[in-house]
């Protein structure tokens, strides 16, 4: 067949399987008796930071970057953590006790058969659609496919810096100026599965783009039931976050670095939730993971990987509920009392020229008062972007507020969902950044990094209230 010409199909399914396989082994030796939903989307995300850690730590070495010696390395580490969750007794939980499947069925089957028509179609779209995102080919893909024809990671600097290189210097630099600097993350991922098929130009190098949903979608069933949810609240959960349009696209727009963002923070937020609510503190093991994901895939993820980190400093110190209802109120406040202040203060005050100078890959910001609220009630509440998951959020907030009074801050995951929506308003409601929210695409494409995190929060409310569920787990 045509599609699989140029390419070694068997390496590239080595290398989309392989790191799954093993982040599946490393999170059943570290949650031993964890169910299988949870076990096997964190998996994916797990092994393929492997990948990063490995193709980094072997270049740190000096050796050239094939595809067999990582190979092997993630192997033997698949194998070890194997090793150590036998050792353990070597359990997994089902997803549902004996005698309960016929019923589970009725709403498993009709999802079942919606994410299989969905998945073809974004199927259909990846492959046979050529690269042409504009971050992918000014941002990610640069970066792997040169490392893939130097077998090595070669530096990357900012045009200023190429322009003083000798002619002989082996430096590259990127249409996009701050983009040399950008986290790596991306760029080896792509380099994994350029090495695995032995090119690095096929579209069937972009089926991470695919897969990294159907993670998403697992892990996302998985902490609901943990926590209680109802099979039918769980599985309306998954549909929710699938049918997503916006996300959709960022499926099928291989090369962006904005899905795995979200995913690691959505992730990270879950696994934190539900070492609270279950009480088991195995599953920070999981968060840590995702803040160092977030760090490793976007600069903004600088923001959310502290905030997953600040999480298990507090989960660890075991601060009390009623400190942290109390700080999620002061959030909650903060964000209306910002969006109002720049909706009614005049635009661009003060006018002094006020910089905040950052380091690094994070531009200097122009600090001023902007009216963002109205470009943001347009996109949740009017674009197609998100379908009806930002009314639906906002009305659980409410009813929460109205239902729980001050223990509807108490979750964590509340917490981490507006600390991220407070960043996102003071960056593009409060900066120059407020041109991109004009514009729409970047504050959409922002936003996405809370949707996963969104859709757990809305859900497993609806599921406490409506099936009864337990905020510490159904223990099934």
């Amino acid at each position: 067949m045509a599609l699989f010409e140029g390419i070694d199909l068997t390496g590239l399914i080595v290398a989309l399987l392989l790191p799954w396989l093993t982040g599946v082994a490393l999170v059943t030796a570290a949650l031993p008796g964890t169910r299988w939903s949870v076990v096997v989307g964190q998996g994916y995300l797990v092994g393929l930071l492997v990948v990063i850690a490995v193709l980094l730590s072997l270049d740190g070495l000096g050796t050239h970057l094939s595809f067999e010696v990582p190979a092997v390395i993630l192997g033997l580490v698949a194998l070890l953590a194997v090793i150590a969750w036998w050792r353990q007794g070597g359990r997994i939980r089902p997803e549902w006790p004996k005698g309960r499947q016929f019923w589970h069925l009725v709403w498993i089957l009709p999802l079942l058969a919606f994410l299989i028509e969905r998945g073809g179609v974004l199927a259909q779209e990846l492959v046979l659609r050529p690269l042409f995102a504009w971050d992918a080919w000014m941002n990610w893909v640069p970066r792997a496919v040169v490392w893939f024809h130097h077998e090595g990671l070669t530096p990357f600097v900012l045009p200023s810096e190429w322009l003083e290189q000798s002619s002989d210097s082996v430096v590259y630099t990127l249409g996009n100026r701050r983009a040399s600097e950008y986290p790596v993350g991306v760029p080896l991922l792509l380099l994994w599965h350029m090495l695995g098929a032995g090119t690095a130009d096929h579209t069937l190098l972009y089926l991470p783009w695919l897969l990294l949903p159907a993670a998403m979608a697992l892990a996302l069933w998985g902490h609901l039931r943990e926590s209680g949810t109802p099979v039918a609240i769980a599985a309306l959960a998954v549909y929710a976050l699938l049918s997503l349009p916006l996300l959709e696209v960022h499926a099928m727009l291989a090369g962006y670095a904005d899905l795995w963002l979200a995913a690691a923070f959505g992730l990270g937020a879950m696994a934190l939730s539900t070492a609270a609510r279950t009480g088991c503190p195995r599953y920070l093991l999981l968060v840590g993971q995702a803040a160092l994901a977030c760090f490793a895939f976007k600069t903004p993820g600088l923001f959310f990987g502290s905030l997953l980190a600040l999480g298990i400093v507090l989960n660890w110190l075991n601060v009390s509920a009623r400190w942290v209802s109390v700080a999620g109120m002061v959030l909650a406040g903060g964000v209306v009392a910002a969006l109002l202040a720049g909706w009614l203060l005049p635009a661009g005050w003060p006018h002094g020229g006020l910089v905040l100078p950052l380091s690094g890959a994070l531009p200097d910001l122009d600090l001023m008062a902007q009216p963002l609220l109205p470009y943001l009630l347009e996109s949740v509440l009017i674009d197609a972007n998100w379908h009806l998951l930002w009314p639906l959020f906002l009305l659980v907030l409410i009813a929460a507020v109205v239902v729980e009074g001050r223990r509807a801050f108490e979750a964590p995951d509340m917490l981490l969902l507006l600390a991220g929506l407070a960043f996102l308003i003071a960056v593009f409601g409060f900066t120059h950044y407020f041109r991109q929210a004009v514009n729409s695409v970047t504050f959409n494409r922002a936003l996405l990094y809370l949707v996963p995190l969104m859709v757990y929060v809305s859900f497993h409310a609806l599921g406490s209230w409506i099936g009864g569920g337990s905020r510490r787990g159904d223990g099934s």
